[in-house]
């Protein structure tokens, strides 16, 4: 069922506003308990309030502004508009949980690790909303979208200047495990957006006709034929396309092996897939 339009940018400012106010959760009650740093403006703000005593949330907002000028310039204006909401949200809510304790630890790894993958899934529900949290995300949108990058990715390199500051500021060890976190976030970011890898297979076999229909019957997938040849014997073969998720490649694999044992079988992996039996075309 198709939403309206109204209900759509409901249901977004909904969204962004969950995702806003556990990112502000993960990190007060996680990152700043743990005395860490973070990435890009974030972690700018993270500094500013260790070594001066500066709000992080109006830090943040105040930082962000030069990107959300870049953002205007470069990226749809609705998206632009949505970050520009779950920024204001984050950053009240981040001078709000102030203080916050979750969890009484005192291992600085469980910090980095929970404050990682608190931040990449609230990230994640916000991109999917159509915003961002500014910040690096910003510049992540931008290069993703004029290069193709993974947005976790560049994010990820972004950061390494910030790395090396809070390295001066707050020491080795704290300038490590902030590396720990922002690797944990850019993980959780792009496994989120692109989904558990499924696994595209390709398959050169003298009894293909055989094998599609043993496919379609045990795993219940489709496929589709290319037309080859053989470089050696230069005779004519039908090589086999078919995508299926990672718990299914095991049954794929004995399927083959029972139909025809000499089959050359090619596994890779495909990030996203769309269409019947995956995720659905938007």
């Amino acid at each position: 069922m198709k939403l309206t339009k109204r209900t759509k940018l409901i249901t977004d400012i909904l969204g962004i506003v969950a995702g806003a106010i556990l990112a502000a959760y993960g990190i007060q009650g996680f990152i700043v308990y743990s005395g860490l740093s973070g990435g890009g403006v974030g972690g700018i703000a993270l500094l500013l309030f260790y070594t001066l005593g500066l709000p992080i949330g109006i830090m943040t907002f105040i930082l962000n502004v030069p990107l959300l000028v870049l953002g205007w310039r470069e990226i749809d204006k609705k998206f632009v508009f949505k970050t520009i909401w779950g920024l204001a949200v984050f950053s009240v809510f981040l001078d709000l949980f102030r203080g916050v304790q979750p969890l009484d630890f005192s291992d600085v790894f469980l910090g980095a690790l929970y404050g990682g993958v608190i931040s990449g899934l609230a990230s994640a529900v916000v991109f999917h909303f159509g915003g961002s949290l500014g910040g690096t995300d910003i510049i992540s949108k931008v290069i993703q979208q004029k290069y193709g990058v993974p947005m976790g990715t560049s994010a990820l390199a972004i950061n390494g200047v910030i790395i090396l500051i809070s390295w001066a500021v707050l020491g080795s060890k704290a300038a490590l495990y902030t590396l720990v976190l922002l690797f944990v976030y850019g993980r959780v970011l792009d496994i989120i957006q692109s989904g558990v890898p499924s696994k595209s297979i390709t398959i050169i076999s003298d009894r293909s006709e055989a094998l599609v229909d043993r496919i379609m019957v045990d795993l219940g997938r489709g496929a589709t034929f290319l037309h080859g040849r053989g470089a050696y014997s230069c005779e004519p073969k039908d090589i086999i396309i078919c995508v299926v998720s990672l718990p299914e490649v095991g049954r794929l694999k004995r399927a083959v092996r029972e139909v025809d044992p000499q089959a050359f079988i090619i596994i890779q992996n495909a990030g996203e897939v769309f269409g019947s039996g995956f995720i659905a075309n938007e």
